[in-house]
């Protein structure tokens, strides 16, 4: 069955991409990249002005920060009733009873165990599960504390007697209590939240103004350095040319960056969110 929140995010990015289609944005491009040079600079500033550079960035922002877009994250989410929680967790806790699955898990643990700390190693799990999903989060987790009691021993041991006890220790992962976890916390994330750390994630983003402004400051600065370029007959001088243009674009985005966030700062909260800053 269609997860209901998938439904409500196709039709937001939709919503998105209908308003948009008419700017023909892969022909603009298509249009500026065939003119070459600094020609093609001056057919990208024709092409994307900053007024439009800037509409398309703060609809997008509007787009994330929608409330349509809240309502379908949410949703997504806290449809993963227990019962489909506790059929991935069974899942993974079946394959990790499987001799080839518990064999690589035990060749990555050893060679870590060899390396580095008990502490280090769970912080070091942690940091490389951080974006994989709350229930393979809890079942490593899990198992790892089961496991954290004969930790020693297996720094020892070898790879095939430790792959024996990961799939012993496999059968100890409360597969129950963590799906009833992870259901629990499904259901905190409402659309309140999402909306909040959505605000508060496009709030930290540049402006569409910034943004714009540095699209069209790095194409003046572009097709000026194109201008030197093709009227230049020495190498050494070319060189020198790019060198001043990386330092200018380098210039142009930290100037333009610490004049948006200076706004940021002056901006009122209770006049409500601009994406116009």
């Amino acid at each position: 069955m269609d997860n209901p929140g998938f439904r409500i995010l196709r039709e937001a990015f939709q919503h998105f991409a209908d308003k948009h289609g008419d700017a023909d944005i892969t022909g603009r491009l298509v249009r500026s990249l065939a003119a070459g040079g600094k020609a093609a600079v001056d057919k990208a500033q024709e092409e994307f002005p900053k007024t439009f550079v800037k509409q398309v960035v703060g609809d997008f922002y509007a787009l994330l920060s929608s409330q349509e877009v809240a309502d379908g994250i949410s949703s997504t989410v806290r449809n993963l009733d227990e019962e489909k929680v506790k059929d991935l967790v069974d899942r993974v806790i079946s394959q990790l009873k499987e001799d080839e699955t518990a064999l690589k898990v035990a060749k990555g643990l050893k060679d870590a165990l060899q390396k580095t700390s008990t502490d280090d190693l769970e912080n070091a799990l942690d940091a490389a599960l951080s974006n994989r999903g709350l229930g393979e989060r809890m079942i490593a987790k899990a198992f790892f504390e089961q496991a954290r009691p004969i930790i020693d021993e297996m720094r020892d041991a070898s790879e095939e007697d430790i792959a024996e006890k990961i799939k012993e220790l496999a059968d100890t992962i409360p597969s129950d209590a963590i799906a009833q976890q992870v259901a629990a916390l499904t259901r905190e994330v409402t659309p309140e939240r999402v909306s909040q750390q959505a605000h508060k994630f496009v709030g930290q983003l540049p402006s569409p103004a910034a943004i714009s402004e540095i699209l069209h400051d790095l194409g003046k600065a572009a097709g000026d350095k194109f201008d030197q370029l093709s009227k230049t007959g020495d190498i050494k001088n070319a060189g020198s040319i790019l060198q001043e243009f990386s330092d200018e674009a380098r210039s142009i985005v930290e100037r333009t960056l610490a004049n948006d966030n200076a706004a940021k700062k002056t901006f009122k909260r209770d006049k409500g969110r601009d994406f116009d800053l």
